[in-house]
């Protein structure tokens, strides 16, 4: 409750007029209605006096008596939370607006308005681009606030993310990449330089990093509880993503994917299709070792035309061929083991 709001509550509680109260305080009636509209504040001199006229304390008038604080801070942390969950952007700006005006300390609040002016600046950009760039200027100052506090990781998080964002569509892409390149996470580096980037820099960029979270997301099915259903997905997506058959470390993740197909099959007593996924199996390993010779590599599928670069460099003596044929040896391969195909495959 702000101060207009105590005194107006007071003064009728007390069947006081506005007229009474300041001839008792011997200033102008429009001194006391611009306090109560919130319009000024009035002389500290006369906040003793009119705690004592009401039968409060001046903490009470100014909101800091402990209850109203709590209720206050309550009310500013219900609508913090919940602000999600509707699409009334401007009444959640104006909100917090108000929280961070009476709790300026408070690095959440904080970060709440900066990211309440970011998305209310689209919505007044229809009426005002001067308005527009106001609201992004001032949402770049309060993240700028966060930042520079002592902040827990994930609102310096959301900061950081909001401040390269904010600058983005302001068309500051140079500032924008600036603060992109500070971060010290690799993979949340290259997720704003996503909005830092233009034209074929930006291509580029973005090619590179699917095809990392490609990789990323194919060896967490593996990982996981795979299944047949997991190894036929792994095994379309692949190969509808680079048609050309140009796999590149891809290969690998290839290789062992028909293999743990081929345990699935084998499991059902599907041994001609087992085979037939080991042989994709050694194909794959057959071209991951030809790979794993190769110092550059470079994708041709469409997607991925522009990513290239110079490959790590393996430690290890044993090629993918060999760690192939050594999979081969799972007691798992034992029904099909005999099988002139098989004896095939280890040759």
């Amino acid at each position: 409750m702000t101060f207009g709001h105590i005194i107006k509550n007071l003064r009728t509680k007390n069947n006081m007029t506005q007229e009474r109260l300041a001839e008792l305080l011997n200033i102008s009636p429009q001194a006391v209605s611009r306090w109560e509209t919130g319009a000024a504040m009035p002389d500290i001199s006369l906040l003793p006096p009119l705690a004592n006229l009401f039968g409060v304390t001046t903490d009470y008038l100014l909101s800091m008596d402990t209850y109203q604080k709590d209720m206050r801070k309550a009310e500013f942390d219900k609508a913090f939370f919940e602000y999600w969950k509707h699409d009334d952007k401007e009444t959640n700006y104006q909100i917090a607006v108000q929280a961070v005006a009476e709790y300026p300390g408070n690095m959440e609040y904080v970060e709440w308005l900066a990211s309440a002016e970011y998305y209310v600046a689209f919505d007044r950009l229809e009426q005002s681009e001067e308005e527009y760039h106001r609201l992004l200027d001032s949402a770049i100052k309060h993240y700028k606030i966060v930042l520079d506090s002592n902040s827990p990781r994930d609102l310096h998080d959301k900061a950081f993310h909001g401040i390269v964002l904010s600058y983005h569509w302001k068309g500051d892409l140079e500032h924008a990449k600036q603060y992109a390149l500070t971060e010290e996470d690799e993979e949340k580096r290259d997720d704003l330089l996503v909005w830092c980037l233009e034209g074929a820099e930006k291509k580029k960029h973005c090619q590179t990093l699917s095809e990392n979270k490609l990789r990323a997301f194919i060896l967490s099915l593996q990982l996981g509880c795979k299944t047949l259903v997991e190894c036929d997905a792994i095994e379309q997506v692949l190969y509808s993503l680079f048609p050309d058959g140009n796999f590149q470390f891809h290969h690998n993740l290839l290789t062992y994917n028909f293999i743990d197909k081929a345990f699935f099959l084998c499991g059902e007593q599907k041994y001609d299709e087992a085979v037939v996924a080991l042989t994709k199996a050694r194909h794959h390993a057959e071209q991951d070792t030809l790979f794993s010779k190769q110092d550059y590599y470079r994708y041709t599928a469409p997607l991925f035309c522009l990513v290239s670069g110079e490959k790590p460099v393996s430690d290890s003596a044993d090629t993918p061929l060999d760690s192939y044929r050594a999979s081969l040896n799972r007691s798992d391969f034992d029904p099909i083991r005999e099988r002139a195909d098989f004896q095939t495959l280890l040759k």
